[in-house]
């Protein structure tokens, strides 16, 4: 089956009659938030281009990041979809085929094929120039019982819908891994009464947080009602009748009851057609991309979790599985396929989380990243509320900077607290890009008033303790 698809309104024929050009076929695999900026993007720049979306499940065009919010019951499953296929094509003139899965890509013939998951109907679509957004996969811990029933992986909204269905009847939700993930959910399950026992194999929650910031975290945690086991390798999964019953952890004595497990212990990129079809991964095990987002295979690109990141810091590919880095390679991977060039300049992993009242902000490097990379660092830690004093909603929050011992630069920032945090990581995330040093920071014009801030702002009270201990070396 071809993908020769025509804008609404054109009635088949060429929108620019006056200056004809051929229709260009653009192919995009994965409809997420890559794979459907480029699309949006590439038929905004140029609308002759024939654009065509493939993705394997029934839903397109929703948040990933909000469905811990639908476990709380904050919204609906609907709220999290922006799209469905029928409105994207009707809005952007973009064709959707979802329930589509590709099966292969043939880079010298110019084509993909795949099968339609509703009908088992094999499909097969040509293209000049392809996308590959395909994602991640869950990386599952090598423990037996990860097969029982009512053991889930969270990748998409299908897992979603799964897993909302087997909480309707679970009391006691074991959550295996406390990354950002598995923090939030931990949070939304306990706001509608489940019981929750958090497990992380590292010392800490957060891992790509430094020890003593962890640590409120977990305080947090602890106050709210969540059982959490650090430091707690998981054995097994166990069972009875195929269903899942508790978990078998080496720190603990016995079996920790569970009727529903939730697996947060990684994802991979989700690679397989790409290194069939001869497309580069990196070290990383991610597709590997130039700056304009090119594979090395002529006219074919890839964004999103699936491909690489650039790193400024590390100065190398790194892997970011965000969002909003997803939707910015998405961004630039649009302009390079409708024959514009432009550059992704690389990503810092900038993020924030909820975990009850705190709000939880990292950007840059951990003091244990920056070790992995041989970086000699200065780092200081201060505690401050988040405007005057005197003002009623004043919080308390944690704001640590860490930089580069030679250059003086800052390369990685983390900030806790019961205030706020968000506008604190996001200025240190700038200072990171723009490669300032502590001394610049330091004297950064912040905005002030009381209701907003302090007359020393949290962010350079912080980076003047940087300055000093720096001093000392």
């Amino acid at each position: 089956m071809g993908s020769g698809y025509s804008p609404p309104g054109t009635g088949g024929e060429h929108p620019f009659p006056e200056t004809f050009v051929e229709m260009q076929n653009i192919l995009i695999i994965g409809g997420n938030a890559a794979g459907l900026t480029a699309a949006s993007r590439a038929k905004r720049l140029d609308p002759r281009l024939n654009v065509t979306v493939l993705e394997k499940s029934p839903y397109i065009s929703y948040s990933t990041c909000g469905i811990p919010y639908y476990f709380a019951k904050m919204v609906e499953s609907s709220d999290l979809v922006s799209y469905t296929p029928e409105s994207f094509e009707k809005e952007r003139g973009i064709k959707v085929h979802n329930n589509t899965r590709i099966d292969e890509i043939s880079p010298s013939r110019k084509r993909v094929m795949g099968t339609r998951s509703d009908t088992d109907e094999r499909v097969e679509f040509s293209y000049e120039r392809l996308l590959i957004a395909t994602g991640v996969k869950p990386k599952l811990p090598d423990v037996p019982g990860t097969g029982l029933k009512n053991v889930f992986t969270i990748i998409d909204l299908q897992d979603a819908i799964r897993i909302n269905e087997a909480l309707e009847k679970a009391q006691r939700v074991a959550i295996i891994g406390a990354g950002y993930v598995g923090l939030e959910v931990a949070e939304c399950l306990q706001s509608v009464g489940k019981t929750v026992h958090l497990f992380e194999r590292e010392p800490q929650v957060l891992p790509g947080i430094d020890h003593d910031m962890a640590q409120i975290i977990e305080y947090e945690l602890q106050r709210f009602g969540v059982i959490l086991s650090v430091g707690a390798k998981v054995l097994a999964l166990v069972g009875s009748d195929g269903r899942v019953n508790g978990v078998k952890a080496a720190s603990g004595l016995g079996i920790a009851p569970a009727d529903v497990v939730l697996l947060d212990t990684g994802v991979v990129p989700n690679v397989d057609l790409a290194h069939e079809a001869g497309i580069q991964t990196g070290v990383t095990g991610a597709i590997s991309v130039n700056s304009y987002m090119e594979t090395n295979v002529p006219t074919i690109f890839a964004a999103g979790n699936c491909a690489e990141t650039y790193c400024a810091i590390r100065r190398r590919p790194i892997l970011h599985y965000i969002g909003t880095v997803a939707a910015k390679q998405g961004r630039v991977a649009g302009d390079n396929l409708a024959a514009r060039r432009t550059k992704f300049l690389g990503a810092v992993g900038t993020t924030v989380l909820k975990v009850f009242d705190l709000a939880v902000g990292r950007t840059g490097l951990s003091s244990r990243e920056a070790a992995a990379e041989s970086i000699p660092v200065v780092s200081a830690r201060i505690e401050a509320l988040d405007r005057a004093a005197y003002y009623p909603t004043a919080r308390k929050i944690w704001v640590k900077l860490i930089a580069e011992r030679e250059s003086r630069k800052l390369i990685g920032a983390q900030v806790v607290g019961y205030g706020e945090a968000s506008k604190r990581i996001d200025v240190a995330a700038t200072a990171i890009t723009a490669g300032m040093r502590v001394d610049e920071l330091a004297q950064i014009d912040l905005a002030y008033s009381p209701p907003y801030g302090n007359l020393w702002d949290p962010l350079l009270v912080a980076a003047q303790k940087l300055l000093r201990q720096m001093a000392l070396w």
